[in-house]
């Protein structure tokens, strides 16, 4: 019988966010400094791993708010 895994990596939620694993890293440093200025998945850290509980990460995905290219665009060329 094979044991479903309950968390993902930092590698694998970088992965699935299309972002490096350090700069995963570095948002929840700053957050941890600064207070919630970046959205981050939630985690825990266990035995100095900082790890994802994949039902939790799922479940705020869901949540983001989608940006659009060209919300983003007019965003830039208005100012």
């Amino acid at each position: 019988m094979r044991v479903k895994p309950l968390f993902y990596t930092m590698q694998e939620v970088a992965d699935l966010l299309c972002m490096a694993k350090q700069t995963l890293y570095n948002k929840i440093c700053e957050n941890k400094k600064l207070g919630p200025i970046h959205s981050v998945p939630p985690y825990l850290k266990q035995g100095g791993k900082t790890l994802f509980p994949i039902k939790e990460f799922h479940n705020w995905y869901q949540h983001q708010p989608l940006i659009s290219s060209d919300t983003d665009y007019e965003r830039v060329t208005r100012r």
